[in-house]
């Protein structure tokens, strides 16, 4: 990577961080390359939707993130954003190296001055010294002194620096190499709920209210005893189907545990957001389980859901209103949708 690329990188991290940290934007590989581009100027249709995504949400959301490194970006914009970090990392331990050097010489200078200074004061004491010449070199000296706490200041903040950096990439080495996917359903996992979640309820910028929704299939349990795990898997597969079909920018779907799932959802109003679970829940009332030999019907399908907003509370309450309305569902007879 030669000099100017390096000029170049290094001013697109230092740009694009601190945008990350003001719209709450995950650090996460990908989000890096998108936020990295978009400071880079690369690519102008990248930054003219995240432009419309700050104005209209005030953040970009989870699922258009995804979505505009999709679009836009691919696996090797992530081996450039490493092949960056790298290369940071590298000349701030080599530039720490000539710093410690640097220091180690000023010392010396520091030590020779302080001989002479004290040379010079025996000299004048006798009477031989011009106190001119001693007055010069005692700022000298002053000097050096000033120089070398100087120094030693920035390598503080340079070892800080490096620490940072290096504590970055192994965050992001972490990042890459964890699952962020259901290996049955292909929907989101718990653990990109759990950040997701977090994101969007630390943020104050979106202009949309942020809801909840959580679906849970009917008499799961009960199916699984009747016609085993595989058909269990089957429906499983056909109800996160019917949520990736429904998913867009501003609905999310999660698959939470066993036969349960979520949807965080930013949308104007509670009405908008139940009417979207609502469409949802009579989508998957249309799976028929069929007998593969006979083609027989074997069993409908249906879920309950439980809508909750969100209002400046923790995700751990956000998560137990939502679970609180899904209970309700369950307990008026289930296959509905419930608000909290």
């Amino acid at each position: 990577m030669n000099n100017n690329t390096m000029t170049h990188s290094a001013e697109c991290l230092r740009k694009a961080v601190p945008l990350m940290v003001k719209y709450n934007i995950a650090v996460t590989p990908s989000n890096y390359a998108l936020w990295y581009t978009y400071v880079s100027g690369n690519h102008l249709k990248l930054n003219e939707k995240l432009n419309a995504a700050l104005k209209e949400f005030g953040t970009c959301p989870p699922a258009l993130s995804r979505e505009l490194f999709e679009e836009f970006l691919s696996d090797k914009d992530l081996e450039l954003y490493d092949e960056i970090t790298s290369t940071i990392s590298e000349l701030v331990s080599h530039f720490r190296h000539d710093v410690d050097l640097t220091l180690d010489e000023t010392k010396d200078f520091s030590a020779i001055l302080n001989e002479c200074n004290q040379d010079l004061d025996k000299m004048q004491q006798s009477g031989a010294t011009s106190s001119d010449i001693l007055g010069l070199v005692t700022k000298l000296s002053e000097e050096s002194k000033a120089m070398q706490n100087s120094a030693e200041k920035f390598q503080d903040k340079l070892s800080t620096a490096y620490q940072e950096i290096s504590r970055l990439q192994d965050e992001l080495a972490h990042s890459q190499q964890a699952a962020t996917t259901d290996a049955l359903t292909g929907l989101l996992n718990r653990g990109s709920f759990d950040t997701d979640i977090q994101l969007l309820c630390e943020s104050n910028h979106s202009k949309l209210r942020l809801f909840l929704t959580f679906v849970d299939i009917d008499h799961f349990k009960l199916f699984n005893d009747n016609f085993g795990h595989k058909k269990g898997d089957k429906v499983l597969a056909a109800v996160a189907d019917r949520l990736l079909k429904n998913a867009n920018q501003l609905n999310t779907p999660y698959r939470f545990g066993g036969e349960e799932f979520c949807i965080l959802s930013q949308a104007e109003n509670m009405d908008v957001a139940s009417k979207y679970a609502e469409k949802i829940r009579h989508d998957i009332e249309k799976i028929i389980v069929k007998d593969s030999k006979s083609g027989k019907n074997l069993h409908n399908i249906t879920a309950s859901f439980g809508v909750a907003e969100y209002f400046k509370e923790t995700p751990d309450t956000f998560v137990e209103k939502a679970d609180a309305a899904l209970y309700k569902a369950k307990e008026n007879g289930r296959n509905r949708v419930e608000i909290h």
